[in-house]
């Protein structure tokens, strides 16, 4: 099985506050993410992380990966940059890359941390699978309105932990998640 997160941002105060992170503290949301991970994720499944996985400037971030389970590959995100020497040297993931396509049920799958306005295989019936976002309206400014309408009816699914429930998601997951959502104004 293969699955999808991003921005986690284990350990960032900052990101919690500012995205109202529906938990009593960061100690509670890592057991959260870390409980609906290990609970849903097998050790022979497949997990693209889209990257902000931690704290900019804490390495410690990094070692939560060894808790949970699956083969972890990471989609580098804007926040991991001051500690991409230290994820590389960690040996967390399998591959860390900052653009992938994979194979998904039958899809060709573009993966990056950011939305993009073309990916790989868009002309193709290709998919987008990004993060980033979070779950910022157009009241976080302008731009989120832009990217929110650019994605309403595009094959490009938003598996950030603040629109998907905080726990890894199938691709089939993702697509249903965004067809329930439709109307609702962060999802895509």
């Amino acid at each position: 099985m293969i699955y999808y997160i991003s921005d986690t941002h284990f350990k960032d105060q900052k990101i919690f506050d500012k995205c109202s992170r529906p938990f009593a503290s960061l100690d509670e949301m890592e057991k959260t993410v870390v409980e609906k991970w290990n609970k849903k994720v097998k050790n022979g499944d497949t997990v693209y992380v889209l990257g902000d996985i931690g704290k900019d400037d804490d390495p410690s971030t990094i070692l939560i990966f060894s808790r949970l389970n699956g083969l972890k590959h990471l989609l580098v995100g804007n926040h991991d940059h001051e500690m991409l020497e230290e994820i590389k040297k960690s040996g967390m993931f399998e591959s860390v890359k900052f653009i992938d396509l994979i194979e998904d049920s039958g899809f060709e799958v573009c993966l990056c941390h950011y939305p993009l306005m073309d990916w790989m295989e868009f002309n193709r019936s290709g998919l987008l699978v990004y993060g980033h976002i979070h779950n910022k309206t157009e009241k976080n400014g302008p731009a989120y309105k832009q990217i929110k309408d650019y994605y309403k009816n595009l094959p490009a699914y938003n598996c950030g932990v603040d629109v998907i429930d905080f726990e890894p998601k199938t691709l089939e997951e993702l697509i249903n998640l965004k067809k329930e959502k439709e109307n609702e104004p962060y999802i895509h």
